[in-house]
């Protein structure tokens, strides 16, 4: 609704006084509106400050600690004494994920003991120790307080029992000194940035109104973004196959940015603080999560912002794709519904936990339209294929071979189109471009795969005849178990049906000629790649007569990686023919509703568990969410904890150690020793040449040494592939300081990548404003003669 301030009521209609009082009504509705908006808004923040538990103890009951020996009632406490014949770890906790600073644990027991320990563990190193207080039997409390001068990653709590008298254990507190996270504040500050967004967009549509369907249409897409993400809103967190793996990438950025390194390369706390190769999987958009880790946010919810930002990212761009493509308002909202809901899209998401492939997913529509623009349309729309496979080849490799070869063959069919006009050259300017803007991660990547040592047996497994699936399964749609759809779905189905009605039925007009081959392209390889999937393939056969093809199937390991291209494809080329079908244009209204219904199934496909409760039991204080919120990740709920293949050769986890190894112990005196991060400094006095010390770092590529004076020293493969370095045996106190710099061929390609990025940005920037200059300097002219009664 409008106001105009400057009307005049018409003559004769009354006095001044119902003049005023126009205003004066007109006043009070806008005042309503924005009172009732900032108590809208105020609200929402009450709210989220009453559900902040972000300072609250975290209290497990003994029964909720792994418990070694002795017993439990179902009052939640356990207990163990001298007839268990038992003295160790008696219970410890789950890992946790927990900021610098101060902690304190108090544990309610009952002890007859005073030998009994409580300990505090840290990514495999003792952080805390302390006698477990005898009580004389007595139920009581004690506090028992540390510090972490870093952030933990695997942090967790241990309970000894010597053997000797009774131990009882009915909760353990862990209690912050400050808080576990800030997930309030986070919240608080999107709610306030919302509220300022929709005052700015308010008073925009004041001066430039916007139509009822434009509306209709943002509210639709939005609502798709918000319903696609519904799993998301669950108080615990949710565990996939590979999420822990991911999990630990946002953390590992982290640390390594407080390591000092960008781009992280190294993930200086993995491995019990021997480091972990970041660059072998793309990471871009995990800087994302990684910086609200470094505000305080909790790594539950950093993941679930990534992934919410990547279901809208995917909606806005499924959507202005499809626009470019047809001019059907019903083709765009169909296709980008489907998209966002497939089956297979979930399974990635919320069961697989496969953030690589969702993460490439958003951009697979980019590269396609990018190719029929630069191949058959407007050849001028070639940086969306900077754009597309950009985004691809930093979320995801294996996406990236995929779609380069699919449209590898594409560019071959159709090689007239590509030399007509010269398209070619927009082709060569989109490829060169994307490796330009690329290079910064590719040429870290391709120098440890081809130089490095690495640990890469894990890569030569092949699952993909074992894993082909049965080709009645590709309709599965939805079911009670969980969200594992390994299956393209009837909605999609349904597309390659009406694909099939359009070749066989229909002619394709002329002007829609070319589009149409496109199109037909895109169903005969989705079709392709459908049948690589299921088990009528017989790769297991192929691979015995032809050996070549071996290594390819090796790589794809999982067959139902393809179904992901398969399903886009069969949706572009499905929807954009259902749109203009002559032969389905009466029932077009009930194919709408039963894709749409049928793919809106999947979101409702929760199965029933105890996370569907807010609160564990009905004595609890905090919600299950408050544990998530700050748990590591269970190595008993999780199939990847930091892969093998990408370590140095033979470091396995029995030969992790983070202690520092000398090559003798009594002939090197070691007067100080400080590790932190990827950072060495060692103290020592040694009377023997020959004399060397292992730190507990992997020797990738990147480890330099140097003595108190600055001079390098070599650095070599030592026990295990650590970073060895020879000492000075010449009796004399030295100081040997170990660090990890990037080389410089890294450097230069993060140069290059930045300075292509920096002029990405300024030359269309620097047209925009010649433009509008120009556009000024006409307008100018032009009011210019008018006040001058020329023309």
């Amino acid at each position: 609704m409008s106001y105009k301030w400057d009307a005049k009521p018409a003559e004769g209609d009354g006095c001044a006084a119902e003049w005023v009082a126009s205003y004066i009504t007109i006043w009070r509705k806008m005042m309503k509106k924005k009172i009732l908006y900032a108590a809208a808004v105020l609200a929402a923040l009450l709210f989220i400050w009453l559900g902040n538990e972000g300072s609250k103890p975290l209290v497990l009951k003994g029964t909720d600690l792994n418990q070694t020996a002795g017993v439990s009632d179902y009052t939640g406490l356990i207990a163990i004494d001298e007839t268990a014949a038992y003295y160790g770890m008696f219970a410890y906790t789950d890992d946790y994920v927990l900021d610098k600073g101060t902690y304190t644990i108090r544990p309610e027991y009952s002890n007859t003991s005073s030998d009994n320990i409580i300990e505090v563990w840290d990514n495999g190193t003792k952080v805390a120790q302390w006698s477990l207080e005898s009580t004389d039997g007595v139920k009581t409390t004690r506090d028992y307080t540390f510090t972490l001068d870093k952030t933990s990653q695997q942090l967790h709590i241990r309970i000894y029992y010597q053997g000797k008298g009774s131990l009882i254990v009915n909760n353990i507190s862990l209690i912050p000194h400050g808080a576990f996270y800030r997930d309030a504040w986070f919240l608080a500050a999107i709610v306030i940035l919302l509220a300022i967004t929709g005052v700015f967009l308010a008073s925009y549509e004041k001066k430039h109104p916007s139509g009822r369907e434009q509306k209709v249409t943002f509210l639709i897409l939005a609502g798709l973004c918000l319903y696609s993400s519904m799993p998301l809103f669950i108080q615990a967190f949710a565990q996939a196959d590979d999420v822990c793996y991911h999990l630990l990438r946002i953390e590992g950025l982290k640390d390594g940015m407080l390591d000092g390194q960008f781009p992280v390369v190294i993930f200086p706390e993995a491995l019990a603080g021997n480091g972990y190769l970041n660059s072998m999987y793309p990471y871009l958009f995990l800087y994302i999560p990684a910086v609200l880790r470094l505000l305080g946010v909790s790594l539950a919810l950093s993941y679930k912002t990534l992934i919410f930002m990547a279901n809208i990212a995917t909606v806005a761009i499924t959507f202005r794709v499809f626009k470019s493509l047809t001019r059907s308002k019903y083709a765009c909202i169909l296709g980008t519904a489907l998209y966002i809901l497939m089956p297979y899209r979930f399974t990635n998401i919320y069961a697989r936990g496969a953030l690589g492939e969702t993460l490439a997913l958003t951009f697979l529509p980019l590269i396609i339209a990018g190719f029929y623009h630069v191949l058959l349309g407007d050849k001028k729309k070639w940086p969306w294929l900077v754009i597309g496979f950009t985004g691809v080849i930093e979320s995801h490799v294996l996406s990236t071979a995929t779609m380069g070869v699919i449209f590898a063959v594409c560019c071959l069919i159709f090689i007239r189109e590509l030399f007509c006009d010269k398209r070619w050259l927009e082709l060569l300017k989109a490829a060169g471009l994307t490796v330009l803007l690329n290079l910064w991660f590719l040429v870290p990547f391709l120098f440890f795969y081809l130089k490095e040592n690495l640990y890469q047996k894990a890569l030569d497994w092949s699952g993909f005849s074992e894993y082909s699936i049965n080709a009645s399964f590709l309709a599965d749609t939805f079911h009670t178990n969980d969200y594992r759809f390994l299956s393209l779905g009837l909605p999609i189905l349904g597309c390659a049906a009406i694909c099939i009605l359009k070749l066989v039925c229909e002619k394709s007009k002329e002007k829609n000629c070319k589009r149409d081959s496109f199109l037909t392209y895109l169903f005969g390889c989705a079709c392709v790649l459908t049948f690589l999937v299921t088990g009528y393939f017989g790769s297991k056969t192929l691979k015995e007569l032809i050996p070549a093809i071996e290594p390819v199937l090796r790589t794809i390991q999982f067959p139902w990686r393809l179904l992901a291209p398969a399903g886009i494809l069969f949706i572009f080329a499905g929807v954009i023919w259902l749109s203009e079908s002559e032969v389905l244009r009466p029932y077009r209204n009930l194919v709408f509703v039963f894709l749409v219904g049928v793919n809106l199934l999947t979101c409702l496909n929760q199965p029933y568990n105890q996370n569907n409760f807010a609160y564990k039991d009905y004595d609890d204080t905090t919600t299950v969410g408050h544990q998530d919120k700050i748990i590591g990740i269970p190595k008993s709920d999780a199939t990847v904890i930091y892969p093998y293949e990408w370590r140095i050769d033979a470091l396995m986890d029995d030969k992790l150690t983070a202690d520092l190894q000398l090559s003798d112990a009594e002939k090197v005196i070691v007067q100080d020793y400080e590790k932190k991060g990827t950072k060495g400094k060692l103290t020592y006095q040694t009377s023997e040449e020959g004399q060397y010390v292992d730190f507990p770092l992997q020797k990738y590529l990147g480890y330099t040494a140097e003595d108190e004076n600055g001079t390098p020293l070599e650095v070599t493969y030592g026990n295990n592939y650590r970073v060895r370095v020879m000492l000075n045996g010449d009796g004399a106190s030295h100081t040997v300081f170990v660090r990890y710099r990037q080389p410089v061929i890294f450097r230069i390609s993060q140069v290059i990548s930045l300075l292509t990025l920096l002029g990405c940005i300024a030359v269309p920037g620097y047209f925009v404003i010649n433009r509008r200059k120009r556009s000024i300097a006409v307008e100018a002219a032009g009011a210019g003669k008018k006040k001058d009664g020329t023309h």
